[in-house]
Formats: C-alpha cells, structure tokens, sequence
C-alpha cells in the first residue's frame, strides 16, 4: 500500500537546519534530523505533493506512520483479488439527506435529535469519494476512505467549538469561577465515557456475527475493553459525587445505538465509527485529565490517565484501519452511510458538548 500526504500538510526546515516544522490544521510537532539523514529527507520534502510515490516521500511517510497525516492510496482492483475478504452486503439505507438516513437507517433516535439534525449534508462528499475511489470502477478503497474519512474528521473539528479546545477552555473558566461546578460538569462528562465504556463492547457482539472475517480481531477488541467503565466509576469516587446522579446524553444513546447498528450492516461504517470512540493519535495526556489536574483534587485524574494510557499502549485508534484490511471494495451506498453516520454523529456530539457549557451559563 502507498501513502499519499494530506493536501494541507506542510513541512518545513527550521532555521538551523538541523529540525523540522510539521503543520496540519489539527496538529503541529517538531522534528529532529540527523545528519545522515538531511539528504533523503530533503528530496522527500522536495517531492512531498508532487510525486508520492517516490521511495523517499514513503520513507518519509512511513516513519511518521503513528500520526494522522496521510490517507492510503487506493488500490486496485487487481490487488482485492485472491484474499479472503469480507463481502460487501445489500444495503437498502438511504443516505440522500441526514432526514432520510435516520428514518431509513432502523435505529431508535431521541425526537430532541432528530429536531437538531442537520437539515443536509454539508461535507465535500465528492472529494472524500474521490480519494477512496479504485480507478476505473464504481467502487471503493475502504482504507482509503478509514484513513483519509479520519484527517477530514480532523478537519472539521479544527473549525469547530469543541474541535478548537472550546469544551477545555469553558472547563477551566468553570474551574476558576466554581469548583464544585466544575466537579459536577466533570461528573456529567465521566457519566458520559462511563455510559459508552459500559456498553461498548455489547454494541460490538452484533459484528462478531456480521463481520466474519475480522472476527477474531473484534472478539480481542472487545475482551480488551472490558472494565473500562471502572476508571470512570474511580473518577466519580474521587470527586465524592454518585454518578447515578447524572443522565447519559441522548447524543451518547445515539453513538451507541448507531455503532451497533453498523455492526448489524455495514462492515464498513461499523469499522469507521471506531475513531468517533477512540482519539484519532495520542497526545502526551489525556485533555479532561490535564483540567482536572489544575482543580483541588489532582489525583481525580487518575481513571482518564489508566484509560487513556491503556488505549494508547495498545494503539486503539489504529483499529478502525486494521478492520477495514478485512473489507472487499465497497458500494456506493455504504460508503454514503459511512459518511453520514459521520457527520451527524459528530454535529450530535459537538451539540452536546456546546449545551453543557450553556447549562452552567458559560458561552
């Protein structure tokens, strides 16, 4: 498989050349360069939009392959052929308008959603298709369309409340305004990871069945989550507060009710909805630990800390592209569900987060 770097990613020497600037819309980061090295990265950063192909550019790529900075290049159809892939089902979904996929899609939806869905699509589909595309067909890469679906989510939340670290910002004002206000938002947002924690693995069973040829990969995922929901339960005993005071979101209902109706069928939009639980790349901390450990009770960090170093040991966020190597080329019509489940899920989830901060009259 080729890596092909993101459109808008930019790479540059700094000025002692000795390191360079990465920069995307959703990331930024330095990097050391040896000596040795300084030629062939130079013609890799050369040929860095030009020709990616050139065995320097996926040198270059490969290295930085932990990072979501590239989509994999779609293959052809010559290259599906003779592997024991996952057939591609009948799907009568109708993914036209955000209105027809949820009345189409057959998963139960709160009416207070369904009143704040989006009233169409505002994503470039065509250029998201274009990318996944396997030239000279009607089908598509479903690599191509995990990896590259994964930096166009990136994207989109860089131009978003939540996505520009609103929800952090209007945590720690919280935090210098009321602390036992802040403890509560914080209960009310670890009731949240505890509801999806809690279920998750149950609104994965349905794929075990559905999804034969990555069933044994889901069945270790599933046992690897098992649990989870404890750190949380530790988080709310660190705050002193009982999370059966606080309501799972309908927004989190939806996440997961939706995910496992994927799991029933789409392989495909089952294995992507993956990333919408798991951080897309690690960072050093987890963001909801690095405020809670700016209030009084520091050592309340400790649940998202234990998750969040659990999920990174064990690379989660590289899950939804490993299921989708199981994928034969895919229809027209789930990759259209994919991408609606998508962004109406991540309006869903942006809108809860933005209705908490207007709950403690915070804006």
């Amino acid at each position: 498989m080729a890596y092909v770097p993101h459109e808008k990613l930019s790479v540059g020497w700094a000025e002692d050349g000795k390191s360079l600037a990465l920069s995307l819309p959703w990331m930024s980061m330095e990097i050391d360069v040896t000596e040795e090295d300084t030629p062939w990265i130079s013609d890799a950063l050369n040929l860095l939009h030009t020709s990616s192909s050139h065995s320097n550019v996926q040198k270059f790529i490969h290295q930085l392959k932990d990072y979501p900075l590239f989509y994999i290049q779609p293959r052809s159809l010559e290259e599906f052929q003779r592997k024991d892939l996952q057939a591609c089902p009948e799907l009568t979904v109708d993914s036209s308008t955000p209105e027809r996929l949820i009345s189409t899609f057959g998963c139960e939806i709160a009416e207070e959603l369904k009143e704040s869905a989006l009233p169409a699509w505002t994503w470039e589909r065509e250029k998201i298709l274009s990318k996944s595309r396997i030239h000279g067909t009607d089908l598509y890469d479903p690599i191509s369309l995990i990896t590259y679906l994964i930096c166009y989510r990136l994207e989109w939340e860089s131009t978003t409340w939540s996505g520009q670290d609103g929800f952090g910002q209007f945590l720690e004002r919280l935090l210098r305004r009321n602390e036992d206000q802040f403890f509560k938002a914080i209960g009310w947002v670890a009731k949240q990871s505890w509801g999806v924690t809690s279920e998750f693995g149950k609104c994965m069973e349905p794929a075990l069945t559905h999804f034969k040829k990555g069933k044994e990969l889901i069945h270790h995922f599933i046992y690897g989550e098992e649990g989870h929901h404890k750190f949380m339960e530790q988080v709310f005993k660190d705050i002193d507060l009982n999370k059966e005071d606080f309501p799972v979101s309908e927004g989190t209902k939806w996440l997961l009710r939706a995910h496992k109706r994927a799991a029933t069928i789409s392989p495909l939009a089952f294995s992507a909805m993956i990333n919408l639980f798991e951080a897309a790349f690690y960072e050093g901390q987890d963001p909801i630990s690095r405020v809670i450990e700016l209030s009084s009770k520091p050592y309340a960090a400790q649940g998202y800390d234990l998750h969040y170093k659990i999920n990174q040991e064990h690379r989660h966020c590289d899950m939804p592209v490993r299921l989708g190597s199981y994928l034969a080329p895919q229809s027209y019509s789930h990759v259209m569900l994919t991408l609606g489940l998508f962004e109406l899920t991540l309006n869903f989830l942006d809108n809860i987060e933005k209705d908490l901060a207007k709950k403690f009259e915070l804006h």
